[in-house]
């Protein structure tokens, strides 16, 4: 009987455990999953390098960018394991959109990027309202 109860206890305290890590990162196939994540963040990158051939900018705003892409990528792995990181988010959003704002950019390059910076604040939104990374 003390067994059956013991193994009771460990399985709803796993079921306990499963429950509250799915809230941490939001509805199953949601954006906000670690996968859904670290994708958004390759997409950065791969919309920053097709940028990089056809804008011009200078070595502070490339590093800027290059910062920004380490810092996401800190980020994705943070919340792999459940450390939501509002510093390193913030910083890339604020980089990103700091070179969107002072550069000329045109192009599809350019929309993507956008595009990209936009989901990374709906993320930070969405921790804001208490919506992911909260237990």
């Amino acid at each position: 009987m003390r067994q059956i109860l013991h193994v009771f206890l460990l399985t709803a305290g796993m079921m306990a455990c499963g429950a509250l890590a799915q809230a941490q990162y939001g509805p199953p196939g949601g954006p906000y999953q670690p996968d859904s994540v670290s994708n958004l963040v390759e997409k950065v990158h791969v919309d920053l390098n097709a940028g990089y051939a056809h804008w011009r900018l200078s070595n502070g705003d490339r590093d800027r960018l290059n910062k920004a892409e380490k810092q996401l990528r800190g980020f994705a792995a943070d919340w792999r394991h459940a450390k939501f990181d509002k510093g390193d988010l913030d910083d890339s959003i604020a980089a990103i959109q700091h070179v969107l704002d002072n550069n000329h950019l045109t192009g599809s390059e350019r929309d993507a990027l956008w595009n990209d910076t936009e989901q990374l604040r709906q993320m930070r939104e969405a921790y804001d309202r208490h919506e992911i990374g909260r237990w």
